[in-house]
């Protein structure tokens, strides 16, 4: 979560501010956000985004987002489509991650637009000798207690891999 190196401005995958809220007008800046940016040879990617990242708070806005079709809006007397231009676009996935207090960087109000991680992954998972499961060890106990013994570990890592891969709102 203390990604602040990883996502900036000056690499094209930040943006902050009042119209960075999760809405229509959100998503359509963090879908042209993504959109604009270059490979090293400063062509497009040509990736679409696919996943919609947001703290429990957002939850809500985000499904409401992704599964409603039209949007209404009634304070207003001028006529509007409303048609969702963003309905079924994205999956929406959450982490209360996101949010945790405990944790530096975190936010109630951030949300992330991903790619599919088989297209261009944020970030890499490994595996020690590629063993992607964890090992469970069996032991005999001491002679004064009755039973056996299991112990079980897991070796794994992960890191950030390509910052193209997803845009940070807050």
């Amino acid at each position: 979560l203390d990604n602040a190196t990883f996502f900036t401005v000056p690499r094209g995958n930040y943006k902050a501010g009042v119209d960075t809220a999760l809405s229509i007008d959100g998503l359509t800046a963090a879908e042209l956000l993504f959109l604009e940016q270059k490979d090293a040879e400063a062509s497009p990617l040509g990736i679409v985004p696919r996943i919609l990242l947001v703290p429990p708070a957002l939850l809500v806005r985000g499904t409401q987002l992704m599964q409603s079709t039209d949007v209404r809006d009634t304070t207003a007397n001028t006529k509007y489509p409303t048609n969702n231009p963003h309905a079924g676009k994205f999956s929406v996935v959450y982490s209360a991650y996101l949010s945790n207090a405990t944790l530096a960087g975190n936010s109630a109000k951030a949300w992330y637009v991903l790619a599919d991680p088989a297209d261009l992954p944020v970030i890499e998972l490994a595996f020690l000798n590629g063993q992607q499961t964890p090992t469970v060890e069996r032991a005999d106990a001491d002679f004064n207690v009755l039973g056996i013994q299991f112990r079980g570990y897991f070796d794994f890592g992960c890191a950030l891999q390509d910052y193209r891969g997803g845009i940070k709102l807050k």
